[in-house]
């Protein structure tokens, strides 16, 4: 395959996860309103509770395995039976653990009181179902199965809203029965990828040396993901004191707008993970990479000159006439959003060379960068500021580690030999 069509094949794949994203924003406005008309106050304020616990432990209780699973599928299919069966042996500890801990930090954490009850168990189903979800969709990503993985997405989000609607109809609505629709979906989208992604749970021993494996790889990939979600809600969590809930909804509306933006840059970057990593010509890693990444930052420039242009109109219009106070933040994050867009690709290719410890650094610096702004500009707009800056610093720091690491290509052990049953789709 040529390189213009391995990127043309590339940008296709990543505008359809993109479109599969923005189905997504959609849907979850549907179940957004369903949740807000049909449950009180006090409910609504549970669901987002345990809701929020469910996903906050879905981020810390998936070991990195999504990342590390789909870096040695695309690197060699052939280790497809180990990591699965290795996987499996790792989410069962998961799944007591996350038990385990959950129930003390209901019963020791004030703030998690609420939880005591259904509302845990519903709590803990969104975990233990949302790993499973996350640890399928990887698997198949590694195989480049966008398609299935897409379809994962969509059946878990249209299930929820179904499962809710379902609830209403037989009266049985209430933060716990909507906290299980959520994990009830989950589990059903997992079941659907599973089975059409062609996969199987092969019947192996502990592959100690893959394990270590997956750990390594999934230790750094952990770390970096904990650092980039911190980079982004650093300055949301210091908005509060700085402006005040105004302060904080405005701030808010902007990260809203920001996000979207970031949308099919992000999708390109889950796709071209799996591409590189899998493209053993060096010349041709480093071509590909340096024409997504240029492409990538003359469309996130025009998307944020074209941003910057119209929010004093359409933010009013869209969302009221006092939120055009978030126009200032708006404009002072578009430098930093084009900045993370252009970061999608060069941090997904530095960690396509081996996943080096750079690539764990560019997000610490993009943190660190974040709290010296913080600290440097003490008003409201300097929350704004803070975002900026520290994707800033993450995309220089990301460019350079990838410019030194680009000729890396750390080729793995083969896996060892399996008993032929495995009924993996290797398409």
């Amino acid at each position: 395959m040529s390189g213009a069509a391995k990127i043309g094949r590339i940008l296709g794949q990543g505008a359809s996860v993109a479109a599969t994203r923005v189905a997504l924003i959609g849907l979850s406005f549907v179940s957004s309103v369903l949740v807000a008309r049909v449950l009180s106050i006090e409910d609504r304020g549970l669901f987002g509770l345990l809701m929020a616990a469910g996903m906050l432990a879905v981020q810390f209780g998936n070991l990195g395995l999504p990342v590390a699973n789909t870096y040695l599928i695309a690197r060699q299919r052939s280790l497809l039976p180990g990591i699965i069966s290795n996987t499996a042996r790792f989410y069962l500890a998961v799944v007591v653990a996350l038990l385990v801990f959950g129930a003390v930090a209901i019963c020791v954490v004030p703030s998690l009181k609420p939880l005591q009850g259904s509302a845990g168990l519903a709590a803990w189903a969104v975990a233990i179902f949302g790993v499973a979800q996350l640890l399928v969709q990887n698997l198949l990503v590694g195989q480049f199965q966008f398609s299935v993985s897409n379809g994962v997405d969509l059946t878990a989000r249209l299930g929820v809203v179904l499962i809710m609607l379902g609830c209403v109809w037989a009266g049985a609505s209430s933060a716990s029965a909507f906290g299980m629709a959520a994990a009830g979906a989950a589990l059903l989208a997992t079941l659907w990828g599973w089975r059409r992604g062609g996969l199987t749970l092969p019947f192996q021993a502990w592959h100690g040396p893959l394990a270590r494996e997956q750990m390594r790889l999934g230790a750094r990939a952990y770390a970096a993901c904990v650092a980039s979600f911190a980079l982004s809600r650093v300055p949301l969590y210091a908005i509060e004191t700085r402006g005040g809930l105004r302060g904080l909804a405005y701030f808010t509306q902007a990260l809203v707008v920001t996000d979207t933006m970031l949308v099919l840059p992000v999708a390109l970057g889950t796709v071209i993970f799996p591409h590189l990593a899998a493209l053993a010509d060096t010349r041709a890693r480093i071509r590909t990479t340096v024409r997504l990444a240029l492409g990538t930052a003359a469309l996130m420039v025009a998307a944020a000159l074209f941003a910057a242009w119209v929010a004093p109109w359409i933010l009013p219009a869209v969302y009221g006439a006092p939120y055009a106070a978030t126009v200032p933040y708006l404009r002072v994050m578009l430098p930093g959003v084009v900045a993370m867009g252009i970061c999608s690709v060069t941090q997904n290719a530095l960690s396509a060379n081996g996943y080096p410890w750079s690539a764990v650094g560019a997000p610490l610096s993009g943190l660190l960068g974040a709290v010296v702004t913080l600290l440097l500009r003490p008003e409201a707009i300097g929350c704004a500021w803070s975002f900026t800056c520290g994707s800033m610093v993450m995309l220089v720091f990301s460019t350079l580690a990838w410019w030194h690491h680009r000729h890396d290509w750390e080729e793995i052990a083969p896996a060892p030999p399996t008993d032929g049953a495995t009924g993996v789709n290797a398409a």
